[in-house]
């Protein structure tokens, strides 16, 4: 069957004329139909079509362009030939004053262009000449090229026609793709594209998941007519497309061409008809992490300031940290977007603002803080990275008040629906389905190639900790110190975080040392890198040397083998490297400094965390590196800190990002959490997708009526005080009108009920207009509120002290694998769903190893009797497989699915157990072994061969238990050599030629041995 036919018919279904290569008006040595070049110049240039003659000097200059590809490399005149099509060059003509842009193609009228799709073009020399499947003409230049392969011969498909493009035709013959808008594959299961230069690891499918249902054929033929129509096409040369020059080692140095993804495509086009609509003024595009939502900025942004109807807007973008404000920037310049600005201060980014200045301005959240308004156009559309935390608050307000009529479109990977936040209720619009304008969640990510799954390695840090002796050691601390109650308490407050058993120099060493082993076993020899992630500062600096200690210790080893080895090679010292923020405050330790980092330091260390080969492995942080980090050869992240929800999957998604070892070619299956800390069902809560309707339940405009009415109580106490003008002097006549603490009790008991609600709602519109009684309310009470002790004194005076107590009297630390399944990804559930093991999702989801044997576990017990010899066969065997799901250690990938198919097909047989014992056939069912093998042979037995049936049983029984081994279906050795044993016993016994009978033998026996 050929994908060549239904394709390019396809094809021509959604606009173009469909032409024969070998009818088409151009030799085999002409890139162009350079009739129909020469046609689009004079029909969409005027000055051109006055006097015809004009046609052949530009015609000679678009020609060159394609000789030079071979020189000048084919991604860099691709760019050079982009900027024709895209009218962006401007040509004098002979006899006329002035110049104007040449026109190549109409993107705003396509009737104007004539689109044109042939099979099987040539394009060479005699000898040395190309054949291309599909190719895609508009005004006679090649903008899209097809490598098409058949579905029915093993060993071909969509990447065997992807290779041919990218090693074979591209560099061969580099002119033909010199106009190329982007190249395709399929072989009729699989559709992919990518820019001209991508490696083959970098092509991507194209279309949503609704129509997954479809066969292969009808899912491929649909790809092609979304993607390859003319509209789309166009719109991918003109609005899709990038260049960049990577700072990144990981992609290499040189031009990259950069083509949009469907889903950026999608939200792109839906962001432009919004920032267009007359009153819907808010967006929300919810998009994964890792699937490249910068990307998606970056598009949307050209697009909008290239779109006429918007009359020449500003387009603000806006995160709420300074490092991610940075990362935009960086993406925006290395691709060359115009016009982009970004203010060092709050003053300059108002007075750009203000002034009305048009293109792109880059800012923090904070530089809005009491900007008050600062521009009413309505062509002004806000686009803010990360939509949560700070946008949500005062300082989101001041952003919209600052600019009442723009329009905001708020990206997020981590959409928050809680009591507290609700960013579908903060950024979404109510008419958009669940508040989103567009959604490409995890799922669609890892289903589509962009992002691998998180898959996780629980890890359990045991200790035993003597209580008695801790607080008696602490008690007489604090005698010896003259503590009173309130000191004491503070002190052992503070000693009882988290922080503190995670500090413990001794657990901190066992933990570096499982995940040294671990790397070096694992994750290094694929070539990936390492990020762990500890719980503070302090945690940050210990690691590291912890950490540097372990790397010394293993490279001395090195050179101490190598010196007795003259041919090995020179050892490499590895590294680890600390990114956090240090100097920022007082109390910051000296030694700390060592860690600073200017930016630019910070981002050079960066650059050889990302580059393969470097020996910087292992990057150590607690927190500067949640958001925005994209390092795609970080394979796994060592997490030791408590994290949950968005954080928690802003944090491991980290690990997520693509990768493809060069040396090898071997690419990144799955990024891998190495769980120290004990998340558990941590995880899965934090891999679910929000719930748009999860969010804020309710009566907000009941708790605004009461904080107005408690407002309002609480005021007449401090009648005729002039609570606009605060000072000392007010403070004191405040304090006047409560002369007990009878008094001061009744305030407070009323202030708190205030700051309840007014933390719940704000920053909601209705509590503006008593922002500063409620300001005055809060001094007020801060005034009159009971002093503790000099906390941060006494805690520097003995702290360190008190933490030594509880790290002495820690003992046993030791870390060890423990056997826990967490489901981070919908790869595993999909797999159980589709084999029909799990119901539904909820059976797995976050459930434990020890969770799900337990219930098998409470279930057999019932059956089991105490004299094991009376036990009946079925309950011994799965009593058996039981103790062997206990013992079995699971790894994070595939052995978690296997580890569940096992666990639910237990709990399967189980039930069949319990029915047919309630029922009073237990005796019935099939030994576990032996019985259904006699079933499967009387089944299809000859009629005369009933008796040989239990010698045949015993022989097969006898030689896979010889030749077998745990795994051995896994191996072709093992698999070749239990096939030809139990065709031999067949043969033996005459059975050999029976229909049916080995096949069932052998699915009994690859499924239960």
């Amino acid at each position: 069957m050929s994908v060549q036919t239904p394709l390019v018919q396809a094809i021509a279904g959604t606009g173009w004329q469909q032409v024969p290569g070998r009818l088409l008006d151009r030799t085999d040595d002409d890139p162009f139909i350079t009739s129909e070049v020469a046609a689009a110049l004079v029909r969409l240039n005027p000055q051109i079509a006055e006097d015809e003659s004009r046609v052949e000097p530009v015609l000679r200059q678009v020609k060159m362009l394609p000789l030079l590809a071979a020189n000048e490399g084919l991604v860099e005149t691709n760019l050079a030939m982009s900027r024709w099509l895209r009218g962006l060059v401007v040509v004098d003509h002979e006899g006329i004053h002035g110049s104007d842009p040449v026109r190549l193609i109409d993107f705003d009228n396509l009737d104007n262009n004539s689109f044109i799709v042939s099979e099987e073009v040539r394009y060479g020399t005699p000898g040395a000449a190309a054949r291309f499947d599909a190719v895609l003409w508009v005004n006679g230049l090649p903008l899209v090229v097809g490598e098409l392969k058949t579905p029915l011969v093993k060993g071909l498909s969509w990447m065997t026609g992807a290779t041919e493009l990218v090693d074979v035709y591209q560099p061969k013959w580099p002119a033909f793709f010199a106009a190329n808008a982007f190249v395709f594959a399929s072989d009729g299961k699989q559709f992919r594209y990518a820019g001209v230069g991508a490696p083959v690891g970098r092509w991507m499918p194209w279309g949503s998941a609704d129509d997954q249902g479809a066969p292969r054929l009808q899912r491929v033929l649909d790809a092609a007519s979304s993607m390859l129509a003319p509209r789309v096409v166009l719109d991918m040369l003109r609005d899709f497309t990038l260049f960049e020059r990577p700072d990144d080692a990981d992609h290499g140095a040189g031009l990259h061409k950069i083509v949009a993804r469907y889903p950026q495509y999608e939200a792109v086009n839906l962001i432009v008809e919004r920032a267009k609509h007359p009153t819907r003024r808010r967006a929300l595009i919810y998009h994964t992490q890792g699937s490249g939502k910068t990307l998606a900025m970056v598009f949307a942004a050209g697009k909008l300031l290239r779109d006429p109807a918007l009359r020449n807007p500003t387009i603000v973008l806006v995160a709420d940290r300074v490092q991610l404000v940075t990362q935009m920037w960086d993406q925006f310049r290395t691709t060359s977007m115009p016009r982009i600005q970004a203010p060092d201060t709050a003053g300059e980014m108002r007075e750009l603002l203000h002034s009305d200045r048009r293109g792109l301005v880059f800012s923090t959240v904070h530089k809005f803080a009491n900007a008050g308004l600062l521009n009413e156009r309505d062509n002004i559309v806000v686009m803010v990275d990360e939509a949560h935390r700070t946008q949500e608050g005062d300082l989101g307000q001041a952003m919209r008040a600052a600019l009442p009529n723009a329009t905001l479109v708020a990206f997020t990977g981590t959409p928050i629906a809680n009591a507290d936040h609700d960013t579908f209720a903060v950024f979404g619009d109510d008419q958009d389905t669940d508040k989103t304008l567009h959604t490409y969640g995890t799922d669609d990510s890892i289903r589509d190639g962009m992002t691998v799954p998180i898959h996780v390695a629980p890890r359990k840090v045991e200790f035993s900790l003597d209580r008695e002796a801790l607080d008696e050691a602490f008690d007489a601390m604090a005698d010896e110190e003259e503590l009173d109650e309130q000191q004491r308490d503070l002190l052992a407050k503070k000693a009882s975080r988290t922080s503190t058993f995670f500090s413990n120099p001794h657990r901190v060493a066992a933990v570096c040392a499982d995940l040294v082993d671990h790397f070096y076993t694992t994750v290094d020899p694929l070539g990936m890198k390492a990020q762990v992630v500890v719980v503070d500062r302090g945690a940050c600096v210990t690691y590291h040397d912890e950490l540097d200690r372990l790397l010394q210790a293993r490279y001395d080893a090195q050179v101490a083998a190598a010196a007795e080895d003259p041919n090995a090679e020179a050892p490499v010292r590895d590294e680890v490297a600390v990114v956090m923020t240090v100097g920022q405050g007082k109390s910051d330790p000296a030694d700390w400094n060592r860690f600073q980092l200017a930016p630019a330091q910070e981002e050079a260390l960066l650059h050889r965390f990302r580059s393969a080969g470097d020996p910087l492995k292992f990057l150590v942080c607690t927190s500067k590196l949640g958001t925005g980090f994209n390092a795609p050869i970080e394979g796994v992240m060592y997490l030791d800190k408590p994290l949950k929800d968005h954080t928690l999957f802003q944090t491991i998604t980290r690990a997520n990002r693509t990768w493809r070892n060069k040396d090898t070619g071997d690419a990144k299956r799955y990024g891998l959490i190495v769980d120290y800390v004990g998340l558990g069902q941590g995880f899965a809560r934090a891999m679910m997708p929000a719930d748009p309707d999860g969010g804020r339940k309710v009566d907000i405009d009941g708790l605004l009526d009461v904080f107005v009415s408690q407002l309002d109580h609480t005021m007449l106490r401090f009648s005729g005080i002039d609570v606009a003008t605060p000072g000392p002097q007010t403070l004191m006549d405040a304090q006047a009108r409560m002369p007990n603490k009878a008094a001061e009790d009744t305030f407070a008991a009323d202030f708190q009920m205030l700051e309840g609600i007014w933390e719940s709602l704000a920053p909601h519109e209705r509590l503006q207009p008593y922002r500063a009684q409620y300001r005055f309310l809060a001094q007020v009470y801060a005034s009159i509120a009971p002093t503790t002790p000099a906390a941060d004194l006494l805690w520097h005076r003995l702290g360190q002290k008190t933490l030594a107590l509880v790290h002495e009297h820690m003992h046993d630390i030791a870390v060890t694998h423990a056997s826990e399944v967490v489901v981070a990804d919908a790869e595993t559930v999909q797999q159980l769903l589709d084999e029909g093991l799990i119901g539904d999702r909820g059976e797995v989801e976050g459930k434990s190893a020890d969770d799900i044997i337990d219930s098998i576990a409470d279930r057999l017990k019932k059956k089991m009797t105490t004299n094991p010899a009376d036990l009946h066969p079925v309950y011994k065997s799965l009593a058996e497989r039981l103790d062997n799901l206990r013992e079995r250690t699971l790894a994070a990938a595939q052995q978690s699915i296997d580890w569940l198919r096992d666990a639910f097909q237990l709990a399967t047989d189980l039930t069949v157990a319990e029915e047919a014992d309630a029922a009073g056939t237990l005796d019935l069912l099939p030994d576990p072994r032996v019985g259904a093998l006699t079933q499967i042979f009387r089944e299809f037995a000859p009629g005369d061969a009933p008796v040989m049936i239990e010698r045949v049983v015993l022989d097969v029984d006898a030689i896979v238990k010889q030749v077998s081994y745990e795994g051995w279906a896994d191996t072709n050795e093992g698999d070749r050599l239990v096939r030809k044993e139990v065709r031999a016993v067949l043969g033996r016994h005459q059975l050999h030629k029976v229909p049916g009978l080995f096949e069932r033998a052998y699915e009994y026996i690859s499924a239960h041995y």
